[in-house]
C-alpha cells in the first residue's frame, strides 16, 4: 500500500471547520429587534412585555459580541404596570438616532390592558436620551394615534412621520400600516392619520401587517414590515417608493426572509426584522425566531430571540442572507463566537446588575444586598406566584436550552403561609416552583408547585384552558435550620426541580415537568416571551416577616 494516499485518503475525510455567525446573537427571549448604528456603536433594543425594566439596550462594536447597557424604560414614571396581564405590557420598540440634535429616541407601545373584552388599541410614546450609555431616558411623549410598533423616521426636508400598525375598529381585527406627520418635540399630530400600505397577503384578521420600519436609501424610500402574526407564517416583506408614505412598489422576491415554507428548519417564525448599514458599506439585519425543539412547536420555551444575518443589494431591492433561510450557523460570515457563558454572581456588590427583571412594576423596593453582606436578600410581600400583580420576585431570562440554574437559600418560615424558593416561570398561569414552606407546627418542610391546564387541540399546536390544575406536594426536610441548595435543570424538552440539604452535593428531584408547560399559551392567551429563572417570598395573601436569604445565583448554560 502507498503510504502518501493512505495520508491523502484520512486527510480529504477529516471534517472541515468552516467559519461563521453562531445564531441567536442574543439568546433567550429578545423579541421584535431594534438596530441602530452611530459612529462605530450597534444599539438593539426588543421587548419586555410585563417585566420591569422595559425595553433592554445592547451594545456592540463587532455585531458578534452584545452587552446589555441598561433599558430604555426603568422608573415608574416611564412604565407603571399594575395588574397588567401576561404578554400585554411593552411591545415592539423602533430605537432611532436624529444625528442633528443628538438624540436617541426609542418608540414604543404600553399595553396596560389586554383582554378579550377590551381590545381598544393603546397610545404609543417615545423616550430620548443624549447619552445612550447613561442609561437615564426622558419621560414618556405620547402620539395622538391608536395603535402599535410605531416607527419614527425623518425625511430629508425635516418632516418626521409616525408609521404604525393599526385598523378602523377593534371588532374586525383587519389591520393597516398607518402614517402621519408629527411634531417630534410634542408627537402632535400635524397631518391626518393615513392608511399607507395593507401588506402582501389577504387583507384579512390573519394578515397581521405590523412592526414597519421606513428607510431613505440612495435616494428611495423603503417600508421594511412583518406579516402572518406571530407563529410558522411570520414573515418579512419590503416594499420602496417614491416617498415615506408611497405608493408603494411591493418586492417582486416577498417575503425576503419566511423560514415557514419547511417547518422542519431548526429556526422558524422568523420576521420582524430591522437593517442597519456598517461603516464599511456592508448591510446587516436582525429579526426574531423561535426555535423549537425535538420538531415540536410545543417545546420553545426559550420564545422569541434575537438572530443576525447579512443582507446584499440587488436590483434595488435588499436580499436577506442570500436568499437563504436564517439559520443557527451562517458559514463565511462574521466569526464564531458563542453569545454564552456561565454567570455567577456572588451578591458581593450593593447592587443588582442590569440582568435582573421584576414582574411589573414594583410598589416598593422587597430586595436587599446589604442587609446581610453576601446575600440577596427577598423580603415577603403578600402577593403569590400566579397573582397578577407584583410578587416579591426576581427573575433573570434562561438563555439556553440546555441550562442549570443554582442557587442557595437560607429562610426559616413562620408559619405555613411563608415560602420562599425558586421558579421557572413563563407567566401568572404558567410556573413552577420548588421551595421551603412552614409546616405548621413551627418547622419547615419542602414544597414543589406545578401548574397544568387543559388541553385544547389547535391548528398549529396545543393550547391549554383557563382551567388551570395546580399540583401542591410536600417532602419532609432532615434538617430543622440551615441552608438548602436549590436546582432547576433545564434541557430541549422537560426541566427537574431539585434541592440538596445542608453542603450535600446529592441533588434530589422530586419534580420533572414538560417544558410544553412553559410554552403553550392559555385558550386565548399569548405566547410573546419565553421562560427565566426567578427567587422568590410570599406571605401568601398576608404580610410576612421571614426574609430569604440566597447565597448565590448561577446560571450554567450550553450551547
Amino acid at each position: 500500500m502507498n503510504f502518501k494516499r493512505v495520508v491523502v485518503f484520512f486527510a480529504f475525510c477529516l471534517p472541515v471547520q468552516v467559519w461563521g455567525l453562531l445564531n441567536p446573537i442574543l439568546p433567550g427571549w429578545n423579541p421584535d429587534p431594534s438596530i441602530l448604528r452611530v459612529g462605530s456603536d450597534y444599539f438593539i433594543a426588543t421587548s419586555t412585555f410585563e417585566y420591569f425594566p422595559g425595553h433592554p439596550i445592547y451594545h456592540s462594536t463587532d455585531l458578534v459580541s452584545w452587552k446589555l447597557i441598561g433599558h430604555g424604560l426603568n422608573r415608574p414614571s416611564q412604565l407603571s404596570f399594575f395588574g397588567t396581564p401576561s404578554d400585554a405590557g411593552i411591545w415592539a420598540p423602533s430605537l432611532r438616532y436624529h444625528a442633528s440634535t443628538k438624540t436617541y429616541y426609542l418608540a414604543s407601545t404600553a399595553r396596560y390592558a389586554y383582554t378579550a373584552e377590551y381590545r381598544l388599541f393603546p397610545r404609543s410614546f417615545y423616550v430620548t436620551t443624549k447619552d445612550i450609555f447613561a442609561d437615564n431616558w426622558s419621560d414618556p411623549i405620547y402620539f395622538d394615534a391608536l395603535g402599535y410598533d410605531t416607527d419614527i423616521f425623518w425625511d430629508t426636508n425635516g418632516d418626521v412621520y409616525a408609521t404604525w400598525s393599526g385598523n378602523n375598529n377593534p371588532i374586525d381585527k383587519i389591520y393597516g400600516i398607518y402614517q402621519n406627520k408629527i411634531d417630534i418635540a410634542t408627537g402632535t399630530s400635524l397631518t391626518d392619520a393615513q392608511l399607507i400600505f395593507t401588506g402582501t397577503l389577504p387583507d384579512n384578521s390573519s394578515a397581521r401587517p405590523e412592526g414597519p420600519h421606513v428607510y431613505h436609501i440612495n435616494s428611495t424610500y423603503y417600508l421594511l414590515i412583518a406579516e402572518g402574526g406571530s407563529g410558522p407564517q411570520h414573515r418579512s416583506t419590503i416594499q420602496r417608493g417614491p416617498s415615506p408614505s408611497g405608493p408603494w412598489e411591493s418586492n417582486p422576491k416577498n417575503p425576503i426572509l419566511f423560514n415557514g415554507a419547511d417547518l422542519s428548519l431548526p429556526v422558524q417564525d422568523t420576521g420582524h426584522s430591522d437593517i442597519v448599514q456598517a461603516p464599511d458599506g456592508s448591510w446587516w439585519g436582525v429579526a426574531l425566531g423561535v426555535r423549537p425543539q425535538n420538531g415540536s412547536f410545543n417545546n420553545q420555551q426559550l420564545g422569541r430571540e434575537t438572530f443576525l444575518f447579512p443582507v446584499t443589494w440587488e436590483d434595488g431591492w435588499p436580499v436577506f442572507n442570500g436568499g437563504q433561510p436564517i439559520s443557527e450557523h451562517i458559514e463565511g460570515v462574521l466569526k464564531d463566537k458563542s453569545p454564552l457563558s456561565t454567570y455567577l454572581n456572588d451578591f458581593v456588590s450593593h447592587t443588582l446588575d442590569l440582568s435582573f427583571y421584576f414582574l411589573r412594576t414594583p410598589y416598593k423596593t422587597f430586595h436587599s444586598l446589604t442587609a446581610r453582606p453576601g446575600f440577596l436578600r427577598v423580603n415577603a410581600n403578600a402577593f403569590a406566584l400566579g397573582d397578577r400583580d407584583n410578587p416579591a420576585l426576581l427573575l433573570r431570562k434562561q438563555t439556553s436550552y440546555e441550562e442549570t440554574f443554582e442557587t442557595k437559600l437560607d429562610f426559616a418560615p413562620r408559619s405555613n403561609l411563608t415560602e420562599a424558593g425558586v421558579t421557572i416561570f413563563y407567566s401568572d398561569l404558567l410556573h413552577n416552583d420548588i421551595g421551603i414552606v412552614g409546616d405548621g407546627s413551627g418547622g419547615r418542610q419542602l414544597v414543589t408547585r406545578t401548574n397544568v391546564q387543559a388541553v385544547q387541540v389547535g391548528p398549529w399546536s396545543l393550547t391549554y384552558t383557563n382551567s388551570t390544575i395546580t399540583t401542591v406536594n410536600h417532602i419532609p426536610l432532615t434538617t430543622s435550620a440551615g441552608p438548602v441548595k436549590l436546582q432547576i435543570v433545564g434541557n430541549s424538552t422537560s426541566y427537574s426541580l431539585g434541592y440538596a440539604e445542608g453542603d450535600s452535593a446529592d441533588f434530589t428531584f422530586p419534580v420533572t415537568i414538560d417544558s410544553s408547560l412553559l410554552s403553550v399559551p392559555p385558550f386565548g392567551g399569548f405566547f410573546f416571551k419565553g421562560a427565566a429563572f426567578g427567587v422568590y417570598n410570599t406571605g401568601n395573601g398576608k404580610p410576612s416577616l421571614a426574609p430569604a436569604d440566597f447565597e448565590y445565583w448561577k446560571q450554567t448554560p450550553v450551547l
